[in-house]
């Protein structure tokens, strides 16, 4: 890699695993919070039901605004608004006041993952390695952010961990105009343009439309092999969305959201019911004694560093196989050693949660290739938004169906569902080809 490259994959890894920290230190300091403003347990999850909402979906909005303006910018504003929506946070004394800075610093949480992960596809050396590493900081930000809300919380009260919060991003924030952002060129957007407006041009000639439109043919660009036309005349909104659904959507990476979607899915009820439900089961083992809630933590932070330890491993994987195929025997095994969890107890289960997320977290910068080698240059923004959408706002649908299930049948039977949701995903997944957008325009 050049020195940029690993200067901007270190700006992007500080900026996603503190962004998962940051989600997460409400939870970490729920109990803190109570007694802090004499609030109940619902009150507190309708706020975290609303940040992490926002979180999910405002990434879609975002990825296609981050196709029309400068990356480096969107990830600067990520990472003041941070900072101050933290310390804002930090600094209230009443909860209602308090909870709007969480819900603000949950929606503009939202821009990191689309532009953040689409600046890390324009990483030219080791793609995959760039996205590996990326990955294992926002695996790291959920495994340790428990302990570092709790901690700062427990001892210095619910505001200090988000002073820190403030100051790291404020931190990051002046350290990013250190960094050369490479990103896709102000060119490849006015290519993106001239393509829609030909296509736009074809489609009127087609259908016998009255407006004239002049196309004139310019130089060829080098970037992405399209041809350049002048901007046509009276193109309706109807015909641009047409165009952008002809342009930006092809089969492969409709079974990707579809895939991401239920991986999502499965990862979110996964390790929202994943707690309870280690603990429950496995209170009296290792060193455990009854101990419930002790138990559960430490199993989740277990699972989770396990997670980051394998996640790095795909990329030597792929350098041997095709990624697509690697990505489907992946989600294959990460599904049937979930199901095995919901079956069994004891060591099999302890084995069988490690396995999971060993194999589970290996998905994740696989996935992230999978979608800078489907989408053009000039939507990758838009890619990651719409893929961060499926999996994390569509995704947080199943731990409220985890939940039905778990007070209808048995906890057990969540992880069983989770199961067989996770093996549907893998028989979708087979049908993603080995294809690279780049090199099929190239042809």
């Amino acid at each position: 890699m050049t020195t940029n490259e690993r200067k901007t994959i270190s700006l992007l890894s500080l900026s996603h695993f503190f962004c998962h920290v940051a989600i997460l230190t409400f939870p970490a300091i729920l109990i803190l919070l109570k007694e802090k403003f004499h609030v109940s347990f619902a009150t507190l999850g309708i706020i975290a039901g609303i940040y992490l909402f926002l979180f999910g979906a405002g990434s879609l909005p975002v990825g296609f605004i981050a196709d029309k303006i400068n990356k480096n910018f969107l990830l600067k504003v990520y990472l003041i608004g941070m900072s101050l929506s933290a310390f804002l946070a930090a600094l209230s004394g009443n909860f209602y006041i308090f909870a709007v800075f969480i819900i603000l610093m949950g929606l503009i949480a939202s821009i990191y993952h689309p532009v953040g992960l689409s600046i890390m596809s324009f990483v030219k050396t080791d793609k995959l390695r760039g996205f590996a590493i990326h990955g294992i900081a926002g695996t790291l930000g959920v495994a340790l952010s428990a302990a570092f809300a709790g901690f700062l919380g427990y001892y210095f009260g619910y505001s200090a961990p988000y002073l820190v919060l403030g100051l790291v991003f404020l931190f990051i924030f002046v350290y990013s105009f250190f960094v050369k952002i490479e990103s896709n060129k102000i060119e490849n957007i006015k290519n993106r343009n001239n393509t829609i407006n030909n296509i736009n041009s074809n489609n009127n000639r087609n259908n016998n439309s009255n407006n004239n439109i002049n196309i004139n043919k310019i130089n060829s660009n080098s970037d992405n092999n399209y041809e350049n036309y002048s901007e046509s005349k009276n193109v309706n909104l109807l015909t641009n969305i047409k165009s952008f659904f002809n342009d930006f959507f092809h089969r492969n990476i409709v079974f990707i959201f579809i895939v991401e979607f239920l991986n999502g899915f499965v990862f979110q009820g996964v390790f929202s019911f994943l707690p309870a439900y280690t603990g429950i089961k496995l209170k009296n083992f290792l060193f455990f004694h009854n101990q419930t809630v002790a138990a559960g933590s430490f199993y989740v932070t277990i699972a989770l560093l396990v997670g980051v330890l394998f996640q790095y491993s795909s990329t030597y994987i792929t350098k041997r196989y095709k990624p697509n195929r690697v990505f489907s025997v992946l989600v294959l095994i990460s599904g049937i050693f979930i199901l095995i969890s919901g079956l069994t107890g004891g060591l099999i289960l302890f084995l069988s949660i490690l396995l999971f997320s060993a194999f589970d977290f290996s998905i994740n910068p696989i996935s992230n290739l999978l979608i800078s080698r489907n989408a053009k240059e000039y939507y990758r923004s838009t890619a990651y938004g719409i893929f961060f959408f499926a999996g994390f706002g569509l995704g947080s649908i199943a731990a409220p169906i985890g939940g039905f299930i778990a007070s209808s049948f048995r906890l057990s039977d969540a992880f069983v569902f989770y199961g067989i949701i996770a093996l549907i995903s893998f028989v979708i997944s087979i049908a993603i080809t080995n294809y690279n957008v780049d090199e099929a325009e190239a042809i």
